[in-house]
């Protein structure tokens, strides 16, 4: 090749030039594309502009999700629904099913069934607590003329004769009543005691009380320690003597349980007073406590 045509190939540097071939590029160096921030591969996940998906679907593809869900909540609800009637059904028709009034479900003894004490449930604690003023004791009179009230109207003939705690005042305030009644529970019943029982927790008054003809589920009321028996003063029942007629138990739902009327006299006033009336059948007993602090006028 002689030095014409050698100068003339583009690939050769022209003569009198630098060994550097204008605009040529510079070298650049080889090495990994530049990566992308947490926070922007976080975003592009996020919503991809190019696609246009959001979280790596379309906007369709997260429509028929969603109409999926609520298509499968819906019919997951009604499964359950129908599945919890026919188990209340089929409860209700194998088994004694009875209504049971809020009322009457108050407290249970641990060694037996529960007894309810009006009006002492009026207060968080089961206390009587006024002055002797008929207008700090209002409160306790409203509630027993509504206990009463409710009775009457459906027990016309054979409401029992609660002396003067059947009628407004009840007592209040020298000799406050409370009424004791027996929680309704379905099912339940007890025997009265043997008057040849050998427990050895049954007071004198309730020995004597086995003795009559009636056999009843007797109840008996008394301060709760020696303290609370020295100040007490005097319990009287009505009706006397205060005895349950176990012919009534079972409840059904539409019957209230008796009633017992206990008044409080002559107690020490100014004096907090712990008040204990024990239920005694066959096989156990219940028990309901309550505290009486009456303090006198004002001078």
């Amino acid at each position: 090749m002689d030095k014409k045509t050698r100068n003339k190939h583009p690939s050769l540097p022209v003569p009198g030039s630098s060994n550097k071939v204008p605009n040529a590029p510079l070298h650049e160096e080889v090495g990994e594309p530049p990566k992308r921030s947490w926070r922007n591969r976080c975003c592009r996940y996020m919503y991809d502009r190019n696609t246009k998906k959001f979280c790596g679907r379309t906007c369709k593809s997260w429509l028929y999700i969603l109409v999926y869900t609520v298509m499968y909540l819906i019919f997951l609800s009604t499964y359950t629904l129908i599945f919890l009637y026919g188990s209340l059904l089929v409860i209700k028709y194998l088994d004694a099913y009875q209504m049971v009034e809020k009322t009457d479900l108050l407290t249970y003894a641990a060694d037996g069934i529960g007894l309810s004490a009006t009006p002492t449930s009026l207060n968080a604690m089961p206390l009587i607590w006024y002055r002797n003023e008929q207008q700090e004791y209002q409160k306790y009179v409203k509630s027993l003329e509504s206990l009463l009230s409710k009775r009457r109207k459906r027990e016309v003939d054979s409401f029992p004769d609660l002396g003067p705690c059947g009628e407004a005042p009840f007592g209040y305030g020298n000799s406050p009543c409370v009424i004791i009644r027996i929680n309704k529970q379905l099912k339940w019943s007890a025997k009265p005691l043997n008057a040849n029982s050998s427990r050895m927790d049954i007071p004198m008054n309730v020995r004597h009380w086995l003795k009559l003809e009636k056999q009843r589920l007797w109840l008996h009321c008394d301060g709760y320690h020696s303290y609370d028996k020295e100040h007490i003063g005097k319990i009287k029942y009505y009706p006397d003597p205060p005895g349950f007629d176990p012919n009534s138990f079972p409840l059904d739902k539409n019957s209230h349980s008796p009633l017992i009327a206990v008044q409080i006299s002559e107690f020490t006033l100014g004096v907090s007073l712990a008040v204990q009336c024990k239920l005694y059948y066959e096989g156990g007993s219940s028990t309901k406590e309550f505290l009486l602090y009456v303090t006198p006028k004002r001078k």
